[in-house]
């Protein structure tokens, strides 16, 4: 299927192949996405393992009459995003890129305007990016959902507070990771709204380092004194110790279901021999590890750095899907040129199990645009500093204490997994 974008067409790929060869028009849009975003020319065998990992995911690209590569890519998967008390289908959107000759000529806009249309007509509520270049996804109504930041353990002055350890830590087969590690970050992921599902891709990236990092990884599972599997870490060695003598691991995922999986499995990356700091870079930004500590001080916290944009598609689809703390009743008036999250808009969370959101000629509390929503959707941003920020209008005296009375989240909002 095509769509004009002026003298260019957006076409739509599914990956296909044979014999774990990538088709012609698959690996022609790996290549070209790769060099959008300055990579080298792939090899063969990195397209073929590109390709295994896009199964199920659609391809967008952008051609010129005449040209079999396309000079903007887009990727898109079905994926389920955790929301205050629930679940929210959500629309993942990744290799965002434009040739560099072709820039500034309103290609990614194409190429996204097409994906978001399709995700509207599949009646999926939300759509999700990360990105590198965040405040360019704004004009589509994207909005700056969550944060993340880097923690670093000192581990020679980091002493549990709890005698421990409890449970029983295991290796964790490469083979057999992500059947086992689903399940428990399927539960894990519902304690934090914003996290999101891991497709195939992400798994196997997970373990192996992907493509472009092949440095060896080491996933670790722990067990409660029942033998129920309640959470995993993965880490690899960032920096080995044999220049200083003290090794570096990085964190590259770390799943807890309760405070006691959380609190054991950093005892194990915190007590590894010969190595002195450990860090992760996609941490919470309220992690509780310091006060696991009896010097909080051997944390160190990095600034906060932004993570997902959220795209709100279905307004009652997205905001019936998550639960409210307190009965109370708003009507929000939402701007959106694209016009999917555009009307006046009652959100009645009378019945907390089943909040009501429909259409309203009521006059609004609260006046804001689409992207600003996407901001609030999962109550980490706070709607009366956006308030004084000139992002959200009160219409309603107090209408912005009440929204972020309403939209308070259980814990802050955050996604651990780029895409």
């Amino acid at each position: 299927m095509s769509t004009p974008a002026g003298r260019w067409q957006v076409h739509r790929l599914v990956p296909s192949g044979t014999e774990g060869a990538p088709d012609a028009d698959t690996a022609t849009w790996i290549r070209a996405m790769s060099a959008a975003f300055l990579g080298g020319r792939p090899t063969p065998e990195t397209i073929a393992a590109q390709a295994s990992m896009m199964a199920g995911h659609r391809l967008r690209g952008v051609y010129e009459p005449g040209d079999t590569a396309p000079v903007a890519t887009l990727r898109s998967w079905d994926a389920r995003m955790s929301v205050p008390g629930g679940e929210v289908a959500a629309d993942a959107v990744t290799s965002i890129g434009v040739r560099s000759t072709h820039r500034r000529r309103g290609l990614l806009r194409a190429v996204l305007v097409d994906d978001l249309a399709e995700a509207s007509r599949a009646g999926t509520p939300v759509a999700a990016l990360t990105s590198t270049q965040g405040s360019l996804y704004e004009r589509f109504g994207f909005g700056l959902a969550t944060w993340t930041r880097t923690v670093r353990v000192d581990t020679h002055a980091a002493t549990f507070r709890d005698p421990g350890p409890t449970g029983r830590l295991r290796t964790l087969d490469p083979a057999g990771f992500a059947a086992a590690s689903a399940p428990v970050q399927d539960r894990a992921r519902r304690r934090h709204p914003g996290s999101m599902d891991r497709s195939a891709a992400s798994w196997h990236a997970l373990i192996t380092g992907g493509v472009y990092d092949d440095s060896p990884r080491y996933a670790i599972g722990w067990s409660d004194a029942t033998g129920r599997p309640a959470g995993y870490v993965v880490y690899g060695v960032a920096e080995g110790w044999w220049s200083t003598g003290s090794a570096r691991i990085a964190v590259h995922d770390l799943q807890a279901t309760t405070p006691e999986s959380y609190r054991e499995l950093w005892r194990h990356v915190c007590s590894l021999d010969l190595v002195g700091t450990v860090s992760w870079s996609d941490a919470s930004v309220d992690e509780p590890l310091p006060w696991l500590l009896a010097d909080p001080r051997a944390v160190e916290s990095g600034p906060v750095r932004e993570m997902l944009w959220l795209r709100i598609l279905d307004v009652p689809a997205a905001l019936g899907a998550r639960r409210y703390p307190v009965t109370e009743q708003i009507v929000l008036a939402v701007d959106d040129p694209a016009g999917y999250a555009a009307g006046t808009w009652l959100l009645d969370a009378g019945d907390p199990v089943a909040p009501r959101v429909v259409t309203t000629t009521a006059e609004p509390d609260v006046a804001l645009d689409a992207a600003t929503l996407g901001s609030l959707y999962l109550g980490g941003v706070d709607p009366r500093v956006l308030a004084r920020a000139g992002r959200l209008e009160e219409r309603t005296p107090g209408a912005a204490g009440r929204l972020a009375r309403l939209l308070a989240a259980p814990s802050a909002p955050w996604n651990g997994t780029r895409f």
